[in-house]
């Protein structure tokens, strides 16, 4: 039994901390203070997280908390399941609390481990920073405290930044995480390898106007995804792969990525994605505000149009895409996902970026 604390008490959050539990971990869930009312809603349901659909059970937790320090004090393994853009409040509150030789995962990490791994060292903190490609489940909360697990991946990719404190996560992770997780080669992969922003991005455009219609939600994959609209992820996509191969990196494309997680099959990414049992009964978001846009923009596309960059790699439709999600929602996501600035990598050459994160560097 580990002493785990998931911190996030959305989607995945409730999931990951439910499913620990029924397996008999002592777990904690923590939320940010500003949503306490999702804690004390399983509060007042005994600390009880129901699982149903693809995992059915109840999930008794040690504790809800919205108060870091009590959440933090003696977790031997943290699990982050917020979205990308709650990551700079959540840590604003939590990074005293955390206690040397404490190993902390975010799911996915969409480049957020370069800014995390920054801040520990900077403070003096012998924190291991960790992530995977994606987040575990397809699932949905149908209120705080009841999830509806839709689909489990077979495996995610997991990697430590560097990737030389590997050994000591997975150790960690083995037995106490909710599937298999297959070794990254670093956390560039695993942060290139989030298809996220292929499969939310270029369908939350080409679908702006149903969308903003608010009349019905639609099937978001299925529905939301013709043949046009999953050409353009196709595109996008091979930018992606491209960006991966300058660091020397081998990333699966969406369409193996979606075969090897769910088990499916298909011809091409319309066709595996149309047969996905997991994605049938998803449907749309009823704005354009959402977090398919304003988490997968500017911390997944915008962080690999730079690395693009750097490179010298062409990311045109990547780039396209970007500056209409911006125009459309009348938010600059250049400025507001993570540069190279941020991460620690400006001035690197790619070379020099492959030598960090594989442990060669600080």
């Amino acid at each position: 039994m580990s002493k785990i604390t998931v911190m996030s008490a959305g989607n995945g959050g409730q999931a990951l901390a439910g499913d620990l539990a029924i397996k008999g971990h002592d777990v904690t869930l923590y939320e940010h203070p500003m949503f306490g009312s999702k804690i004390e809603a399983i509060r007042e349901r005994g600390n009880i997280i129901d699982l149903e659909n693809k995992i059915c059970g109840k999930g008794c937790l040690r504790r809800a908390t919205t108060d870091a320090a009590e959440a933090l004090a003696d977790a031997e393994l943290i699990y982050f399941t917020a979205p990308s853009f709650a990551q700079k409040a959540f840590f604003e509150a939590s990074l005293p609390h955390f206690k040397d030789g404490q190993i902390l995962v975010l799911s996915p990490g969409n480049f957020g481990t370069f800014a995390l791994h920054r801040a520990f060292r900077k403070a003096g903190q012998q924190v291991i920073v960790a992530e995977t490609d994606n987040l575990p489940y397809a699932c949905v909360a149908l209120e705080p405290g009841r999830v509806d697990i839709k689909g489990i991946k077979k495996s995610v990719m997991l990697a430590a930044l560097p990737n030389n404190e590997y050994q000591k996560v997975e150790a960690a992770v083995n037995e106490a995480f909710c599937t298999t997780v297959v070794r990254g080669e670093n956390v560039l992969q695993t942060s290139l390898s989030n298809t996220n922003g292929i499969a939310h991005c270029g369908p939350m455009l080409m679908n702006a106007g149903r969308i903003e219609e608010n009349e019905r939600t639609f099937l978001f994959y299925l529905e939301g995804m013709p043949p046009s609209v999953c050409r353009v992820m196709e595109a996008a996509d091979k930018e992606r792969i491209a960006v991966g191969a300058a660091f020397g990196l081998r990333l699966p494309s969406t369409y193996e990525t979606i075969k090897l997680q769910y088990g499916v099959e298909g011809a091409d990414l319309y066709e595996i994605i149309h047969r996905n049992p997991a994605f049938s009964g998803i449907g749309s978001p009823s704005k354009l505000n959402h977090r398919f846009i304003t988490e997968d923009a500017p911390y997944s596309l915008v962080p690999t149009s730079a690395l693009g960059k750097l490179a010298s790699v062409q990311t045109s439709v990547t780039d396209s895409l970007i500056t209409l999600l911006s125009t459309a929602l009348g938010q600059d996501f250049r400025t507001a996902g993570p540069g190279l600035e941020e991460m620690g990598l400006s001035g690197m050459t790619a070379e020099e970026i492959r030598h960090f994160v594989d442990g060669g560097g600080q």
